[in-house]
């Protein structure tokens, strides 16, 4: 069963096409706000603008425009690191459960814990969501990595998307996996003894 799961090689040059537009976006932005609000980039004369700047607010028709690509500059990059995430990611089902490995976070969705997979039934050109009762992403230790986690995919959450290659066939082991967890648990609640 022990089988790896990435994202496919087109998967692969997409996301690389939207990294290379986010950093022209998040460039863009920089300049952006750079411009609108008269800040010089330059680190000697940043610092002189930006306590002009405090001291006389800019006018509302600039700052508007500036705090809009303020929000790119900031959700950018967290864009990028999810589709390096995504590039990077590893889905091996084993025994015990779904062994999901990205960027030096690897957890272990165990098949008792997990809840539901959604859509259902799951539709080749969308993500699949495995929804768990509690959240593995606990036992990530790095606060940094552990929030960036939880970003890209939810609190008691795991994505596959749609790009990962025989992507049907893992599909297909989750699904064999959650009835069999299912079919053990009625199969003990039957035969459970009264007290």
């Amino acid at each position: 069963m022990s089988q790896n799961y990435r994202l496919a090689p087109a998967g692969r040059r997409d996301n690389l096409l939207m990294i290379a537009v986010a950093m022209i976006l998040w460039v863009f932005a920089v300049w952006s706000i750079s411009s609108t609000l008269r800040l010089s980039l330059h680190p000697a004369a940043f610092l002189s603008d930006l306590q002009r700047l405090l001291a006389q607010p800019p006018a509302l028709e600039q700052t508007v425009p500036a705090l809009l690509m303020l929000v790119l500059v900031v959700a950018t990059p967290l864009l990028i690191w999810n589709l390096i995430a995504e590039w990077d990611a590893t889905f091996r089902p084993e025994a015990e459960g779904l062994q999901y490995e990205t960027l030096g976070v690897r957890l272990c969705y165990p098949w008792h814990v997990m809840s539901a997979l959604q859509p259902h039934p799951v539709t080749p050109d969308e993500a699949a969501v495995i929804l768990c009762w509690y959240d593995p992403a606990e036992t990530i230790a790095n606060p940094l990595r552990r929030w960036l986690h939880r970003q890209a995919h939810g609190r008691q959450r795991l994505i596959i998307g749609a790009g990962i290659e025989r992507r049907a066939e893992l599909i297909r082991v989750i699904q064999e996996e959650l009835a069999r967890v299912r079919s053990r648990a009625t199969t003990g609640a039957v035969h459970a003894p009264a007290s």
